[in-house]
C-alpha cells in the first residue's frame, strides 16, 4: 500500500499547470506552423494541374495482398486540405489543452506532413521522374527501421524505469547485429543467431549495472564508452574476421513469415502480417514489457525503485538485485533487435546502426517512458529514417546529406524539450547507496 501511494504521490517537480499549460500551447503553435507551411509551401507552391498518384501494391509480389487500383489525385488541394488538418489539430490542442494525447496529436500532424510532403515531391508535373507514392512499400520499407528503434526504446524502459540510463544501446545493437551475422552464417539458423544477441545484449547490460551499481559509476559515461569500445572492437574484428573469412558473414535475410488470411489484408497485410519472426517478437514484447510493468506486482517494485529507492528499500524491495535485473533483460532486448535489424540488412556491416540506439532513446523520451508512447514515436522517427534516403529517388531539391540529419535535429528537439518536457523517473540516472 505504501509502495502504491508513492507513486500516485503527485509531482513534487516545478512543473506547475500554468508552465504546463504554455508547453502544451507552444505544442499547438509548432502543430499549426507546420500546417500553414504545408498550406502555402506544399499546396500553393504546387502548380494547379500537378497529380500525384497514391498506389498500395507491394513491391515484392510473393503473397501479394488483395490488389488495389491506385488513387490519382489533385497535389495543391491535397496538401491543402492536409495542412487545414494539422492547423484543426494545432487549434484544438491550444483552445482545449488537453492534458492526455498531446504528444498523439502532435505523432498525426508529423504523419500527416510526412504525407504531404511525399505527394509534393512525387508531383506531375514536378522535378520527379517518380510520380506515384507507394505508401505499401513505404511502410514496409520503414519497418525495418522502426523495428530496431521499438527493440531500443523497450529497452531503455526497462532501464529507466528501474533508475538506470542505458546510453549503450547503441553498443548493444553492435554486439548483437555482429554475433548474429557470425551465428546465423555458420549454422544458417536465426533462432541461434537470436539466442547470440540475447546472450551478448545482457552482457553489456551486465557490464553496465556492474560499473554503475557496484562502484556508483556515472552511467552516462560508462555507456558512452561501452558504445565506443563495441564500435571499434567490431571494426576491428570486421577486418580480422569477416574480411579474410567472409563465410562468417555471408548475407543471410531472415525469411517472411506470412499469415494465412490475415497478410492478404491490403497495405495492412504486407506491414504487419507477412513479416519475419522477429518482427513479430517485437509486438510480443510491446505487450509483455506493458503488461509485466503496469499490471503485475514485479513491475510496482521495478516503479517504486525507479521513482524512491529508499522508500522501496524499507519495505523490503532489493533495488540493486531489482535494477541488476531489468538492466540485464534490457541489454538482452536490444541485443536482440540487433540480430533483428541485421536479418533485414543481410550482412553486417560497421557503422550501419547510424545512430539508431540514440534515436531510441528519444523515441523513449517522447514517448513519456511508457512502451505504448515508444512505439508511437519509434514509428515517427522511423519513417523520417526512411524518408530521409527514399525521397533521394523523387529527385527532392535538397542534398542528402542534409536530409540524413533530419531524424538526428528532430532528436535533438525531442531531448531538448521543445515540444514539451516530460518528467523521467525520479531516481533515473542516481546511484543508490545503501545505508
Amino acid at each position: 500500500m505504501g509502495i502504491v501511494s508513492l507513486l500516485d504521490a503527485p509531482e513534487t517537480t516545478p512543473n506547475t499547470p500554468q508552465v504546463k499549460n504554455r508547453r502544451t500551447r507552444v505544442i499547438a503553435v509548432i502543430m499549426a506552423l507546420v500546417g500553414l507551411f504545408t498550406v502555402f509551401i506544399f499546396g500553393f507552391g504546387s502548380v494547379s494541374k500537378a497529380k500525384s498518384s497514391l498506389t498500395f501494391d507491394p513491391i515484392n509480389l510473393a503473397n501479394a495482398p488483395i490488389k488495389l487500383g491506385s488513387l490519382t489525385m489533385p497535389v495543391r488541394w491535397t496538401d491543402i486540405v492536409l495542412g487545414l488538418l494539422m492547423i484543426a489539430l494545432g487549434a484544438e490542442v491550444f483552445i482545449r489543452r488537453p492534458r492526455r494525447a498531446v504528444m498523439l496529436r502532435f505523432g498525426i500532424v508529423a504523419i500527416l506532413f510526412l504525407l504531404a510532403l511525399l505527394f509534393w515531391a512525387a508531383r506531375s508535373p514536378g522535378p520527379s521522374v517518380i510520380s506515384s507514392v507507394n505508401l505499401t512499400s513505404i511502410l514496409v520499407g520503414s519497418s525495418a527501421t522502426v523495428m530496431v528503434l521499438v527493440f531500443g526504446s523497450l529497452s531503455g524502459v526497462m532501464c529507466e524505469r528501474s533508475g538506470v540510463v542505458n546510453i549503450a544501446i547503441e553498443g548493444q545493437f553492435i554486439g548483437g547485429a555482429f554475433l548474429g551475422s557470425m551465428i546465423a552464417s555458420t549454422t544458417n539458423n536465426f533462432f541461434y543467431a537470436a539466442i547470440g544477441g540475447l546472450v551478448i545484449g545482457g552482457l553489456i547490460g551486465l557490464l553496465l549495472a556492474f560499473f554503475s551499481l557496484r562502484y556508483q559509476s556515472d552511467q552516462i559515461i560508462v555507456g558512452i564508452v561501452l558504445v565506443t569500445m563495441l564500435g571499434s572492437l567490431s571494426s576491428y574484428l570486421n577486418l580480422e574476421i569477416f574480411t579474410p573469412f567472409p563465410n562468417f558473414n555471408t548475407g543471410n535475410i531472415a525469411p517472411n513469415l506470412p499469415i494465412p488470411l490475415l497478410s492478404k489484408i491490403p497495405i495492412l497485410g504486407p506491414v504487419f502480417f507477412n513479416q519475419s519472426g522477429f518482427f513479430y517478437v517485437m509486438i510480443i514484447l510491446v505487450a509483455l514489457v506493458s503488461f509485466a510493468l503496469f499490471k503485475t506486482r514485479y513491475g510496482l517494485h521495478v516503479r517504486a525503485v525507479g521513482e524512491h529507492p529508499r522508500a522501496a528499500a524499507t519495505v523490503g524491495i532489493s533495488v540493486v538485485r531489482v535494477r541488476y535485473i531489468n538492466v540485464v533483460l534490457g541489454g538482452a532486448i536490444a541485443g536482440l533487435g540487433g540480430v533483428g535489424f541485421m536479418a533485414t540488412q543481410g550482412q553486417f556491416q560497421v557503422g550501419y546502426t547510424s545512430g539508431l540506439g540514440y534515436i531510441a532513446l528519444a523515441a523513449l523520451i517522447f514517448g513519456r517512458w511508457r512502451p505504448s508512447g515508444a512505439v508511437v514515436a519509434s514509428v515517427i522517427f522511423g519513417l523520417s529514417v526512411y524518408l530521409s534516403y527514399d525521397l533521394v529517388t523523387y529527385q527532392f531539391p535538397v542534398s542528402i546529406y542534409i536530409l540524413q540529419t533530419f531524424p538526428y535535429l528532430i532528436t535533438i528537439a525531442v531531448v531538448a524539450g521543445l515540444i514539451g518536457r516530460v518528467r523521467a523517473p525520479a531516481a533515473d540516472g542516481q546511484p543508490y547507496i545503501r545505508d
